[in-house]
């Protein structure tokens, strides 16, 4: 490769041996006479086009003299090295391009040629600028062509390692404070090999470059990338990224930047903490194309942030800003003398504009100017100039905090004034100076600033810092085979078409969605379409290998949560939210979809949260909605409508979109096709319920007015008639069915005409009757009609007298599926297991004909005639925090406190140092006021207080939770700020003024705008830091507490 070269050499008289660093040497006549005393290269000219040995060189056509308008002085470029693309085309300027078209990328293959193209003059360069032997210098090109020979590749010494790191940084047209280039210290990690030496690496570089807050301008440099194989990466952009969240409203929460880096680190199995400031872990690939990706949390020790305050606005604080100490850029390419280095760190100090104006403000960014120009009372129009102001302060404030924090930063104008210096020293010491006008003025200061006005010439040269042809992840994801389109060429066509199928998935609390699903597949079954083998719980459900049709049957539970069998499912989701819309399915047809809701509208905040959330969701991922939503009302007494009108229409849109249809002539009993196999009805309640005995009562208050103002609430213990302990956390709900006589069920069952032990789809009929038809319920739609003439006489009536009023029944069976089934009473658990598991607490407020609170306050305890309860535990999410350290800030109201009796059992049992809780509780009077004796002072735990409000104490002024919260402001938000997690239990009206006393606490408290106390608020929800648990209070034939559907 070398002696072609060597054949066009050429000789240039004019240089003498000083200028070409020969020591000890006489001047001598030419470059050639110079080489004949080398002892190395006698007789072997130097190739020539390197203006350092060859004078000055012809310039590029149309490049005259630069000019600084302000100053008026004139630079004129003399020299100018190998330049590469930036983008350009002939008529046709990308100057203000942020990445220009075209230009060079890093870790891109390369020949042997071409790196040696570019090692020869690098070479030439370092051992001119290092003034080095030219014989060294030819002994080392010919060494370097022996390398490129042999494995196509060569290997830098540290020292050109050093100057080509040093060398990039001089030539970074886009920086503008690269006068202090020959400071650079370079770190030599191209030993490292693994992804965790790696990890070490850059936390090292971290301590180096941060050098106690006088930030050392360093670059730590990994293995080259080698011909043939994938160069080490580090995925993240900086050293030390805060994350960026989208939200499921589609709010951002975070660095918006980052979000694709934080969805990578999820998905590497790093746990969100949904804050403002979070800082990414670090993710490094080692070199070689083999290893997989390597994630670490950066350790506390080695993070270093400023806190944003201003000199003279002391609510600047308030608005919660920081920033790390210093950019350590961590994904861009060196490219020096034809190697190129994939993966490296550099750092030097932040410009104020970068951190004030570019990720604190810009509106892309973090947009804090709106939050800054209320905080100044400016009016937020343009002709106010809100925005000018506003960055002027967050500059000052900036600045202000780093000389505080005795962290290098450099103000624009310095900054400017330093360039314009460096760029009038490069023209005269090299004959030239690359810079990108675009990105060299600084974002803030305009024409106030020096180099606003100064001319340059924007172009390429090496050594160079270079972007990466694709992100770290992109290439790792495309080696597994993640990324890569199918090839049409290899592909192979399923021989299974997927399109017309029919999946169906469930969420329940109780089996109530899990009957009506199994009844919808058994219908669309019959109309000979497509149907999946099995149910499937939306647990389990993986989005992206559904195909064809998507039905979903769902409740909610609790607080309009999804229910325990849909949990995980909302997960699922969020692992989805990365890839956009993943149902519209590229190249084929978008899923179908439709989505039947079970709720109950007497929860009108809450009503059908979940199952809209659900049709909403796949509509976003890209689905397409075949139906409305179906909406069935429990209260209403129209589920059973709602449900065939859901089913009917299902059918029609299916068999429209398919090619699959009914054969002609096929008959189908639509009735019959709807109506309800008892098998499927009744199968899971029967699995989770158990026998339960009422074994403890004692009133915590009950007054002497009769009636529907009567008033009580009791202590109950309850254990199961099986001997088994309970099992549950504190938080978790008492499944409990309502009570059918006996002599009611006897009613029925001989009205019907039934034997003793008939049995009906599997199920004993009189075990049904008694445990799980519920004749108290209003009657169906299917049941009214199976009826002669009920529609015509009254729908008031409950199912018992609807059948005992009718003079004759036929098609028994028929009646029995018809009838409604049993929906739970759900009561909060009032103790903790860590008091025994024998039996279970509940706190219970009896009410006005209550059907279960009645039962249970009435029936005889521990006797022969007490009655027998089923009952089942329900999980909830309204837990304690796994580390008992954690602070606590508890609300309820009532019957609220019952959850948090348990809390505080628990934390007592703790054999760590528990965290301190501060609870606002409200009651109507101290006549009322529930477990006086474990809330009095002198008997709580010593990291406990309890502050309580009255509303209707006689004699007193109301007062509520709330106003305690208001007027102990400042202590919940100490709290908070020390990581306190709010648990507010009660009625959901109770629960939404709580939430509007948390933003006006917010708010005026700690100063903070509406949007950003939404953010905040959602960060805690996210956190898991605050959690809601309530209730509609009950009508006067109900329980306290209803399900939704299938929802407390």
């Amino acid at each position: 490769m070398l002696a072609p070269i060597l054949d066009i050499f050429v000789t240039v008289p004019g240089l003498n041996g000083a200028l070409l660093g020969i020591p000890a040497m006489a001047p001598v006549a030419s470059v050639s006479s110079a080489i004949s005393q080398c002892p190395v290269m006698s007789g072997r000219p130097l190739k020539g086009n390197y203006p350092q040995y060859h004078g000055k060189p012809e310039m590029p056509h149309g490049i005259s003299k630069t000019l600084n308008l302000a100053s008026g002085k004139l630079q004129e470029p003399v020299s100018m090295p190998t330049t590469f693309p930036i983008g350009c085309k002939e008529n046709i300027c990308h100057g203000s391009m942020m990445v220009k078209h075209d230009e060079p990328l890093g870790g891109l293959e390369r020949t042997a040629d071409e790196v040696w193209s570019e090692a020869e003059e690098y070479l030439a360069e370092y051992y001119k600028e290092n003034k080095l032997p030219v014989c060294d210098l030819l002994a080392r090109l010919e060494q370097v062509e022996q390398d490129l020979r042999s494995q196509g590749y060569y290997t830098h010494t540290f020292d050109e390692l050093s100057f080509g790191v040093k060398t990039a940084w001089r030539n970074a047209r886009r920086c503008i404070m690269r006068s202090q280039w020959s400071t650079m210290q370079t770190v030599d990690c191209r030993g490292v090999t693994t992804g965790e030496e790696m990890i070490e690496a850059c936390l090292k570089h971290i301590e180096t470059a941060n050098n106690g807050g006088r930030v050392k301008p360093t670059t730590t440099i990994f293995p080259q990338k080698f011909p043939g194989r994938e160069g080490a990466r580090i995925w993240n952009a900086q050293l030390m990224r805060y994350a960026g969240y989208k939200m499921p409203d589609g709010s951002i929460v975070g660095d918006p930047m980052n979000i694709e880096l934080t969805n990578r680190a999820i998905e590497l199995g790093w746990k969100p903490k949904y804050g403002r400031f979070d800082i990414l872990p670090i993710i490094v690939v080692p070199a070689g194309g083999q290893g997989e990706p390597v994630m670490r949390e950066i350790p506390k020790e080695n993070i270093h942030e400023v806190k944003i305050t201003h000199p003279t606005l002391p609510w600047f604080e308030e608005l919660g800003l920081r920033w790390n100490s210093h950019p350590a850029v961590s994904n861009l390419t060196l490219s020096i003398g034809g190697i190129d280095y994939t993966c490296c760190a550099f750092s030097g100090w932040f410009l104020c504009n970068e951190v004030a104006t570019r990720d604190l403000a810009d509106e892309q960014r973090y947009n804090v100017l709106p939050a800054i120009g209320r905080g100044l009372g400016l009016p937020l129009s343009n002709r106010s100039l809100w925005k000018d102001r506003a960055v002027l302060e967050l500059n000052q404030a900036v600045l202000h905090s780093y000389d505080l924090a005795k962290v290098t930063m450099v103000d624009h104008h310095s900054a400017s004034d330093s360039f314009v210096r460096y760029y009038e020293k490069e023209m005269k010491l090299r004959g030239h100076c690359p810079g990108d006008w675009v990105w060299i003025v600084p974002p803030t200061g305009g024409s106030t600033t020096k180099v606003y006005h100064q001319e340059m010439y924007n172009y390429l040269i090496k050594p160079a810092v270079l972007l990466p042809i694709e992100e770290g992840w992109t290439t790792y994801f495309r080696r597994i085979g993640r990324t890569l389109p199918p090839d049409d060429n290899s592909a192979t066509q399923d021989e299974t078409d997927d399109s017309n199928l029919i999946t169906i998935t469930y969420g329940t609390e109780t089996g109530s969605s899990l009957n009506f699903a199994n009844r919808l597949q058994e219908h669309l079954r019959s109309r000979s379409l497509e149907v999946a083998e099995s149910l499937v719980e939306l647990n389990d459900l993986d989005l992206t290998k559904v195909s064809g049709t998507l039905v979903v049957v769902t409740s909610s539970f609790g607080d309009g949560e999804a229910p325990s069998d849909a949990s995980l499912f909302s997960e699922h989701i969020d692992d989805l939210e990365s890839s956009p819309r993943p149902l519209e399915r590229i190249g084929a047809n978008p899923v179908r979809f439709a989505v039947f809701g079970l709720g109950n509208s007497i929860w009108t905040k809450t009503y059908q949260q979940f199952p809209r959330w659900v049709d909403e969701t796949l509509e976003r991922l890209g689905g397409s909605r075949i139906l409305p939503l179906g909406e069935a009302d429990e209260t209403a007494g129209t589920t059973e409508a709602t449900f065939a009108e859901f089913t009917r229409a299902l059918s029609i849109a299916i068999e429209v979109g398919t090619e699959t249809h009914a054969s002609k002539g096929h008959s189908l009993d639509e009735d019959n096709a709807l109506s309800r196999p008892l098998g499927s009805s009744m199968g899971s309640m029967q699995e989770k319920f158990v026998d339960t005995s009422l074994v403890g009562r004692r009133a915590l208050f009950d007054d002497d007015v009769t009636g529907p103002e009567h008033r009580s609430v009791y202590h109950l213990e309850l254990s199961r008639k099986d001997g088994h302990p309970w099992n549950y956390d504190e938080g978790d709900y008492l499944s409990i069915l309502p009570i059918t006589a006996n002599v009611e069920a006897l009613e029925v069952y001989y009205k019907l005409h039934l034997e003793y032990d008939t049995v009906v789809d599997g199920k004993n009929v009189r075990d049904l009757l008694r445990n799980y038809i519920d004749l108290h319920a209003h009657p169906t739609k299917e049941l009214l009609s199976l009826i002669p003439d009920s529609q015509s006489t009254t729908t008031a009536l409950d199912a018992i007298r609807l059948i005992k009023f009718t003079p004759t029944i036929e098609e028994a069976s028929q009646i029995l599926r018809a009838l409604p089934i049993k929906c739970p009473r759900v009561f909060s658990i009032s103790g903790s297991t860590t008091r025994g598991s024998a039996t279970i607490s509940l706190t219970v407020a009896e009410l006005y004909k209550g059907r279960v609170s009645g039962a249970l306050i009435h029936t005889p305890v521990a006797s022969f005639h007490s009655l027998t309860f089923k009952t089942c535990v329900q999980r909830s999410k309204f837990h304690l925090p796994s580390d008992p350290s954690v602070p606590l800030i508890l609300v309820a109201t009532g019957t609220g406190v019952a959850p948090f009796r348990g809390f505080v059992q628990r934390r007592a049992a703790s054999h760590e140092h528990p965290g301190k809780i501060l609870a606002f509780f409200g009651f109507r009077g101290q006549h009322e006021h529930l477990y006086t004796d474990e809330l009095n002072p002198a008997n709580l735990p010593s990291f406990m207080r309890v502050l309580t409000a009255y509303s209707r104490e006689p004699g007193q002024s109301r007062a509520y939770v709330q106003d305690l919260m208001l007027q102990y402001m400042s202590d919940v938000i100490g709290m908070l700020d020390s990581g306190a997690a709010v648990y507010v239990c009660g009625s959901h009206d109770m629960g939404h003024s709580i939430h509007d006393t948390l933003i006006k606490i917010m708010k005026e408290g700690k100063g903070l705008s509406d949007e950003e106390t939404r953010l905040y608020l959602t960060k805690l929800k996210r956190e898991g830091r605050l959690l809601a648990d309530t209730y509609t209070k009950g009508k006067t034939d109900t329980d306290p507490i209803l399900p939704q559907g299938e929802q407390k």
